[in-house]
This record gives C-alpha cells, sequence and structure tokens, in this order.
C-alpha cells in the first residue's frame, strides 16, 4: 500500500482528499501546515507528497525546499494561483506535477496515479509452471506457498526461470550469485545449492519437474 502525505490548511479539501484517495486503496496522512508536514515526513516517510504552497507557519515552498535536501520523493504542488511565476517556481524546487484549485478530485487522483506509476514500478512477477519469483522481496512461492531459498539459492532459481530450457554451466551460475568481492569457491559448490533447491522444492533428480541435470554440461531448467 503506498502512503500519500495531504498537506492543506483547508479541512474539507483535506477530508474530501482522504475520502478519494482511501477509495483509491492509499493510506493518508494529514498535515494542516508546514510544520506539520515536516514532522509527518520524517516519520511516516510517504511515497508522495501533495503539498498546498499556501500554508501557515511554514509556506509550501519552503517545505519542499527543506524535503528536497534529503528525498526525491514526488511532490504535487497544489494551490490556488494560477499564475504562470507560481508554477515555475513550483517546479523549480522540484515538484513532479502542479494543480491549481479548483481541481477535480478525479483528475488529481489521475495525476497522482500516474506519477506513482513512473515513480515505483511494479516488480515483474516471474512465472513458471507453479512457481512465483518475486525480484524485489527475492521470495519464491510455490503453489502460492513460500518457499525459504537463502540469498544465493534465490539468484540461482531467479537466473534460470529468466531463461528457461537454458543450459547454466557451474561457471555461469558462479557468475550469477557471485561478486569479486566474494570468496572464491569450488565449482562443486554450485552442486550444494542445486541439491539444496531440488530438496526445497521436492524435485526428484532422477525424474526432475524443475532442475534437471545435462551431462558434462550443467543444469537447466526443465520446460
Amino acid at each position: 500500500m503506498k502512503k500519500i502525505l495531504i498537506v492543506e490548511d483547508d479541512e474539507n479539501i483535506r477530508e474530501l482528499l482522504k475520502i478519494y484517495f482511501g477509495k483509491e486503496g492509499f493510506e493518508v496522512v494529514e498535515a494542516e501546515d508546514g510544520e506539520q508536514a515536516l514532522d509527518a515526513f520524517a516519520r511516516e516517510n510517504p511515497h508522495l507528497i501533495i503539498l498546498d504552497l499556501m500554508i501557515p507557519v511554514i509556506d509550501g515552498i519552503t517545505v519542499a525546499k527543506e524535503i528536497r535536501k534529503k528525498s526525491n520523493v514526488p511532490i504535487l504542488m497544489l494551490t490556488a494561483k494560477a499564475e504562470e511565476e507560481d508554477r515555475i517556481k513550483g517546479l523549480e524546487i522540484g515538484a513532479d506535477d502542479y494543480v491549481t484549485k479548483p481541481f477535480s478530485p478525479k483528475e488529481l487522483v489521475l495525476r497522482v496515479n500516474n506519477i506513482i506509476k513512473r515513480t515505483y514500478p511494479e516488480e515483474q512477477i516471474l512465472k513458471f509452471k507453479d512457481l512465483e519469483i518475486h525480484p524485489k522481496e527475492m521470495k519464491v512461492f510455490q503453489n502460492g506457498k513460500e518457499v525459504p531459498f537463502t540469498a544465493k539459492e534465490f539468484k540461482i532459481i531467479f537466473a534460470m526461470v529468466k531463461k528457461p530450457g537454458v543450459v547454466f554451466s557451474r561457471e555461469n551460475i558462479m557468475d550469477e550469485i557471485y561478486t569479486e568481492y566474494d570468496d572464491v569457491v569450488f565449482d562443486r559448490t554450485i552442486d550444494v545449492y542445486i541439491k539444496n533447491i531440488r530438496k526445497k522444492l521436492g524435485d526428484n533428480p532422477k525424474n526432475p519437474k524443475y532442475i534437471e541435470s545435462v551431462y558434462g554440461a550443467g543444469y537447466r531448467l526443465k520446460k
């Protein structure tokens, strides 16, 4: 669930936006002045900020400048002012978009969704037979149930799922899972990793469902 910080001194507008974004599945955090905004930003770590320029205590421009010193979190500026210089000022301090009042809540939601999609692209979940590979979380699911893999084991199955049917030599696999900073290992260590992966997946090496051995060459994911 993505979190949005709404910084707006008009309570009615805050409540309206809270309803709209809540329906869209966002978690909403509110602030009614610049001081509260900076505190909420530091505490809540939002994915996006809707920031009114004309807010009390600390103005929106100053709030945006302070946030930009620490983060590239998307900022959508919201203001009653429509003059070009205000739009330019907002963009100059790093705002990602600019909406003037009065505005359509539906349009605002659409703009926010577009920014979120650009900034936080969804991870590509890879699927192979009854397996799901979640690269960002480094997790493997078999029939919807998580299979606990070590980081090295995950890298191996991830590399293979990306290229089913392709033969991976032990050297190929070592290139996938080790960096120049890792200790030197024997290529037979790869056999141990493969054995562990097979065991966790319930894969019989004599009649494999997932990983098959290619004599004299290495391993491949069985199509």
